[in-house]
Parts: structure tokens; sequence; C-alpha cells
């Protein structure tokens, strides 16, 4: 599994995925400085140096074309918010253990945007979030994380990336948007072998780690 969000945010790999994910950072680290060591003087920085240091929060349309999983995935879907590139398309939401270590990379990263609140963003209301949380025992074992902002729903099999908005369907009288107007950004599926992350401000955004 690439991310779970369910402790930490970014949350649990297993130890040596995470260790080999923390490789692969170091090593992009080391490329990226060495690049700008050579482009200190007289650099074109115009072109894909441009964003170097620019973190995740730059927009779709500056990543460039060539960016790794994100040449396919199209522009980020929650219009007005600063989202890194969709590391996978939504036609084909799911990242796996084999694909390149800068897919895995982007898929924490846009699964730490999701849930990351925005300025236009209503302040988190976590009884709320209890109560919906609640509503979902039917469907798996259910948690509240990040202050109200994630609903979380743990089942042994069949987590997929239709999961988390059937489940709020059959189970609860809510939509997404009255979710997201009750601060819960994201509603999580896990089980043993995939997580999926709905998006409560797009049906459509959804992303899938699978080990």
């Amino acid at each position: 599994m690439v991310a779970d969000l369910g402790t930490a945010g970014v949350g649990s790999l297993g130890v040596m995925h995470f260790r080999r994910v923390a490789r692969g950072v170091a090593l992009a680290r080391g490329v990226a400085l060495a690049a700008a060591a050579a482009c200190a003087i007289g650099c074109d920085r115009s072109g894909p140096l441009a964003d170097l240091d620019a973190g995740w929060t730059i927009t779709p349309s500056a990543a460039g074309g060539d960016q790794v999983g994100a040449r396919d995935a199209g522009p980020s879907l929650d219009a007005g918010r600063r989202m890194p590139p969709r590391p996978v398309p939504i036609t084909s939401p799911t990242v796996r253990v084999t694909m390149p270590i800068e897919v895995q990379l982007q898929a924490i990263q846009y699964m730490a945007a999701m849930e990351a609140p925005q300025p236009d963003d209503g302040p988190a209301e976590a009884a709320y979030a209890q109560s919906i949380a609640a509503s979902l025992a039917a469907a798996g074992k259910t948690d509240v994380g990040a202050g109200g902002r994630r609903i979380e729903i743990a089942v042994a099999k069949g987590c997929d990336a239709s999961m988390p908005k059937q489940a709020i369907a059959r189970h609860t009288a809510a939509s997404l948007t009255t979710l997201l107007a009750h601060g819960v950004l994201v509603v999580r599926c896990s089980d043993h072998e995939v997580q999926c992350l709905q998006s409560t401000r797009d049906a459509d955004d959804v992303l899938c780690t699978h080990k």
C-alpha cells in the first residue's frame, strides 16, 4: 500500500516499502540539488526547473507535460484549489506498488492534499462526523480522523473506488455535499490490500492505493 492516512497524515506503508520510498525521495532530492547547483549561474529556469522548489502546491497546469504520472491524469478536479497533479487519471484511479516511485510519491502528496483544508472550507465538526461514522457501522468498522475532516471505514475485504460513496448513500441520509458543508473532506475505506479516499468536493475525485 502506498499510503495510509489513518494515523499520521500520510500513514503506514509497511517498513520495507517506506524505506524504499524514503530512499527514492533522498535520491530525488539529491538530483534536484545537483540540478539547482548546476544552474546557479546563467541557467534558464523558464522550463521544467521553474517548479523545482514549488512543493505540492503547484497547480497541474504548471507541472509540465512530461511529469511522471501527471501526463495522462488531466487537470485537478477541484477547480480553484491548489492541488498537486493526480498520479493516475480518474478513469483508472488505483496506484499500485509496482508503479514507478515518482507515481507513488505523487499518490502520497495527492492524498494529503485531498484531506488538507483550504481557506474557503468550513470548520471541522467532529461531533457531526462522529454521527455519520456511527450510521456507517453496518458497512464496517468506522472511525473519525483529522479532527473530523476524515471518516474511515475499515473492512476485511471489498474496499474499492466506489465503496465510500456507496456507503454514504446506503447507510446515511447525507450526501457528499452535506458532508463538505460540515467540514468533512474525505471518506476513506480500507482493507488488507486496498485503501481509497473519496473527496467530498467532487464525486469523481477518488484515489486508491494497492499493495
